[in-house]
């Protein structure tokens, strides 16, 4: 079925999509194959849209934003792709000024820049998981800078949450030990406390969860347990920025990482679990699946 659906859209252009998030801007040009999306390229940009969620998009970084949609039209152009999807997050969700950083990349590039729902970014992430993994329960989260999506899957999609749990915040109000409660109290209000969650697998994307298995195995794996997790949480927790730059963590989280394997740490024990699933898709992947029809 999912290479019938990916045929009927063989004539289709290929398809850029944009992720303006919290902590980066992404963007990548997929094509339908063999029953998935393929990328055919793409660009990314370690950049906090505002400092903290809530507060307004500075002159400076509406200026660096709408000159990366210039390169998005230079990408879009190399790889033949004359439809451009282009999205944001958490920060944008809650800056009061958008529409005018939306206006001044519509005027510049033609391109149209929407606000994405917390509950639209939990239900795409589960069901591309769905797509890639073929699992029938799981749990799926997504850890961004500026919130937290989480879905229940079983057999059909159950329910969704986006948490207003922003690592850009946390690490500039709290220590670990209040942020730690901030995130339990999060957790405590969803009603998954008293689920048996025994026969369901825990799926984690972002790229916290990318950059741990990294650092712990020193190569991407898709498989971590808590203990690694724990292990590098109390690893690096004490460090200063530099320090953990220089244990490896990017530049662009060396501040909020730990608060980052705080929130995991927290979402493993709210469910039950002693291991998490690293997922392949994103954002960007799961728009592209959705044009496609083939989620």
């Amino acid at each position: 079925m999912q290479g019938k659906k990916c045929w009927e859209f063989l004539m289709q252009d290929n398809i850029t999509v944009v992720d303006i998030g919290s902590g980066s801007m992404k963007a990548s040009v997929f094509t339908c194959s063999q029953g998935s999306v393929e990328s055919l390229g793409g660009i990314s940009r370690g950049f906090r849209l505002c400092s903290r969620i809530g507060t307004n998009i500075s002159d400076n970084k509406i200026r660096v934003t709408t000159d990366f949609f210039e390169e998005v039209l230079a990408l879009a152009r190399e790889h033949n792709s004359t439809k451009i999807i282009a999205v944001a997050t958490q920060a944008a969700r809650k800056a009061a000024n958008f529409s005018r950083l939306r206006q001044k990349i519509l005027k510049k590039t033609g391109i149209n820049l929407q606000i994405i729902s917390g509950t639209e970014e939990a239900t795409l992430a589960a069901r591309s998981t769905k797509h890639l993994t073929q699992l029938e329960k799981f749990i799926s989260f997504d850890i961004g800078c500026g919130s937290v999506e989480i879905a229940k899957f079983d057999k059909v999609l159950q329910d969704t949450w986006s948490l207003p749990i922003s690592t850009l915040d946390l690490v500039k109000g709290y220590n670990v030990e209040s942020a730690q409660m901030v995130i339990k109290d999060m957790l405590d209000r969803l009603p998954l406390c008293n689920e048996n969650f025994s026969k369901f697998v825990l799926i984690g994307g972002g790229g916290t969860l990318k950059v741990a298995s990294f650092l712990i195995n020193r190569k991407t794996r898709n498989l971590l347990t808590y203990d690694e997790i724990e292990g590098l949480f109390d690893a690096l927790k004490d460090k200063t920025e530099e320090e953990r730059i220089a244990y490896g963590v990017p530049k662009i989280r060396a501040d909020i990482l730990p608060f980052g394997l705080l929130i995991i740490l927290q979402i493993m024990q709210h469910v039950g679990k002693d291991k998490v699933f690293l997922t392949s898709g994103n954002l960007r992947a799961s728009l592209a699946l959705d044009y496609f029809k083939m989620i």
